[in-house]
C-alpha cells in the first residue's frame, strides 16, 4: 500500500479554484479518500456542491467534525492565518496552499508547534476564480513547493504526486517569497501595468488587438481582493522586483529616445536568451 493510502479523511477549508480542483482530483484519483469542504460563501458553497468532489460542504469550520487526517487551508493569506487556531482541532496535520509563506509559517510555528505544520504552494491557477473554474488537471506537471524547514510526512508528499504535481523544495519561507516576487507576484503586476498603459477604448482594443495584447494582459483579469492581500503580504520583495522592472523599462525607453537601435537589439537579445534558457531548463524537468 502506498503512503497516500494511509490518509482516509481530508478537509478542504475553502472550496474555490484551488480547493475545488484539489477536491475533484482527490475524489477521482484516490477514491478511498473521504473529502469534505468548508465554504463560508453562500454562492461558492452551492457551486461546490455541484462538483461531485466533496461528501459534505459545511457552511462553517465549527460545523465540520474533528476526525480528519489532513486539513488543507485553501484560502487567502489573511484568512489562513486567522483560521489556524481553529483548524488545528480538526486534523493532526494542517497544510496551507498560500502563495506567500513568511506570515503563514510564522503563525504556524506559533500556533501549530511546527510538527503539525505543512506549508506548501502549488504553482497552478487561472485568472478565473471560484468552484466553477475548478479543474481536476489543474496541477498536472506543475511545481508544488514544500519548504526544507517544514518537510511534509510521506503521506502528504505522495498525495501531492497523485494530483499530478511535481514536488519542488525551497530552503525556507524567506527564499520562497523572494522567488515568488520574481516569477509570480511581479509578473501579475506587469500584466496589470500593460493593461493600464493602453489608452484606446475597449471597443478599439477588441477590434484590432492580436495575441500579444491578450496574452500579456490575461492576468489582469485575476481577482483583485486576492491579489491585494498577496501583494501586501509580500510587499518588500515585490517592491524590489518592481525596481528592477522599472530599470529594464527605462533602458528600453532611453535607447529608443536616443535612436540607439543597436542597444535596443542587445536588450531584446538578452531577454530572448534568458527566456529560452529558462524554457530549455523547464523541458528537462
Amino acid at each position: 500500500m502506498n503512503a497516500a493510502m494511509a490518509l482516509r479523511r481530508v478537509l478542504m477549508v475553502g472550496a474555490g479554484l484551488i480547493g475545488g480542483s484539489m477536491g475533484l482530483a482527490l475524489s477521482r484519483r484516490l477514491p478511498h479518500l473521504e473529502v469534505d469542504a468548508v465554504e463560508v460563501d453562500d454562492s461558492y458553497r452551492e457551486q461546490a456542491a455541484t462538483l461531485s468532489a466533496f461528501r459534505h460542504v459545511w457552511h462553517a469550520l465549527e460545523s465540520a467534525p474533528s476526525h480528519y487526517d489532513l486539513a488543507v487551508l485553501a484560502v487567502p493569506v489573511e484568512i489562513a492565518i486567522h483560521l489556524l487556531p481553529r483548524v488545528r482541532a480538526k486534523a493532526p496535520w494542517v497544510m496551507d496552499v498560500c502563495s506567500v509563506k513568511r506570515p503563514v509559517v510564522q503563525e504556524m510555528d506559533r500556533v501549530l508547534m511546527g510538527a503539525r505544520a505543512i506549508p506548501s504552494h502549488p504553482m497552478a491557477g487561472k485568472a478565473q476564480a471560484g468552484p466553477l473554474a475548478a479543474d481536476e488537471a489543474l496541477f498536472e506537471g506543475r511545481p508544488w513547493i514544500f519548504l526544507e524547514t517544514h518537510r511534509p510526512p510521506a503521506e502528504v508528499e505522495e498525495l501531492v504526486s497523485r494530483l499530478g504535481a511535481r514536488v519542488v523544495w525551497m530552503p525556507n519561507a524567506e527564499e520562497h517569497d523572494r522567488r515568488m516576487a520574481e516569477v509570480s507576484h511581479g509578473i501579475h503586476l506587469a500584466s496589470q501595468c500593460a493593461a493600464l498603459a493602453v489608452e484606446m477604448q475597449p471597443a478599439e482594443i477588441a477590434e484590432i488587438a492580436g495575441p500579444a495584447f491578450w496574452d500579456v494582459t490575461r492576468l489582469a483579469s485575476s481577482p483583485s481582493d486576492f491579489w491585494t492581500q498577496t501583494l501586501a503580504a509580500n510587499r518588500d520583495h515585490v517592491v524590489d522586483w518592481l525596481r528592477r522592472f522599472e530599470s529594464a523599462a527605462r533602458s528600453f525607453r532611453a535607447a529608443l529616445e536616443r535612436g540607439d537601435f543597436s542597444e535596443v537589439r542587445i536588450l531584446l537579445e538578452e531577454a530572448k536568451t534568458r527566456r529560452e534558457e529558462a524554457e530549455r531548463a523547464r523541458n528537462t524537468k
